[in-house]
């Protein structure tokens, strides 16, 4: 075990030798940790109750408990990390004096309470399909549901098979793999809401390498979800959400993606409300994860609500031109260093990309 420090924790964890023992920790999702602490600090009331389903270390929920001050009670769960994470809560007790803390070992599938939780946290090694029964049973109305996936060989179009057996929809490995990996996710999450009678709307999605996490927020109103297939042609990049046969632009076969949540993938009067509380709390984080934090939200936020972006390199090589710098496009995408997200069709948006380079 070693000893580390992050936010306002500190915690024992294991080395990367014995991360096959249970306890995972991974100092590079340090940003996810610190937007995590945002979005609960942000949404959730004071006085409230959060679970923990997965725990390894503790890092997670200490760091919600200690820096967003929200929970008076907390439940601490791993089948694997109980140890771990009981001796990380001592470490942290005079921190953790006005917080109830319970710390369970229990299997996430089986997982029961005679409480129910404002918010909620699933963050398995793999697929967080099998645990969303027992959190959504346990899910309040207006709660917060934040859900991570690293199974993306899957979700991203690597595994077809596997995301058909667990999500239910057809992936395809795109240039845009990432968004259509979140929006199936969203996808599988709303429709197990659905069957507990919980509208889920998805907030605020983080993509890093091999790691989803989408924040989801139970909402009392009844507007049906978007839900349905997106279309990719073999032969070019286009790509649309109306049911089409041939390619629009060249004639080709489309590929059918999907089913998948096609609505917009932040809600902007959230995010609005986390930008307003970062601004008043910054002193809950380092200057360099306050701005990292603002920079983040203010271009999730400005993204145009529509499916799917086209990268430089795939258009530059699809027009057999040179690369157009990301600079000259305005409407960037953060999942995506090339990425940029337009209104226009393919066919204009190509129309108007040749028409620039023969200038």
């Amino acid at each position: 075990m070693e000893l580390f420090n992050e936010g306002q924790v500190i915690f024992y964890a294991e080395d990367k030798q014995l991360k096959k023992a249970g306890v995972f920790f991974n100092p590079k999702r340090e940003f996810d940790r610190d937007l995590n602490v945002l979005v609960v600090s942000s949404l959730i009331s004071n006085k409230s109750a959060g679970l923990e389903l997965f725990s390894g270390s503790g890092i997670r929920g200490l760091r919600l408990c200690i820096e967003s001050n929200k929970f008076n009670k907390f439940t601490f769960n791993d089948i694997k990390s109980y140890d771990t994470v009981k001796r990380n809560l001592e470490l942290n007790k005079k921190r953790l004096l006005s917080t109830d803390k319970t710390v369970n070992n229990t299997d996430a599938t089986l997982f029961e309470s005679s409480s129910k939780y404002d918010y909620i946290d699933i963050d398995p090694f793999g697929s967080p399909v099998f645990y969303l029964d027992s959190a959504l049973n346990l899910l309040k109305r207006g709660g917060v549901l934040a859900v991570s996936a690293t199974d993306t060989a899957a979700l991203l179009g690597s595994a077809q098979k596997a995301c058909l057996r667990k999500y239910g929809s057809v992936s395809l490995k795109t240039s845009y793999s990432n968004e259509l990996g979140i929006r199936i996710l969203i996808k599988k999450v709303i429709e197990y809401g659905l069957n507990h009678s919980i509208n889920l709307v998805p907030i605020l999605f983080n993509f890093e390498g091999n790691f989803i996490r989408v924040y989801f927020k139970a909402d009392p109103s009844k507007i049906k979800p978007s839900i349905g297939y997106a279309y990719q042609c073999y032969k070019c990049p286009n790509r649309v959400t109306k049911a089409l046969l041939k390619c629009d632009y060249c004639g080709g076969r489309m590929h059918k993606i999907g089913p998948m949540w096609l609505g917009s993938l932040h809600n902007e009067k959230y995010l609005n409300k986390m930008i307003s509380s970062l601004k008043k709390n910054r002193m809950k984080f380092s200057d360099k994860a306050s701005l990292k934090l603002m920079n983040y939200l203010n271009a999730v936020l400005s993204e145009l609500p529509v499916f799917s972006y086209y990268t430089t390199s795939e258009i530059s090589s699809f027009l057999k031109q040179p690369e157009i710098k990301i600079s000259k496009f305005k409407n960037r995408t953060v999942l995506s260093p090339k990425g940029f997200r337009t209104k226009n069709s393919f066919s204009n948006l190509i129309a108007t990309l040749d028409s620039k380079q023969s200038e």
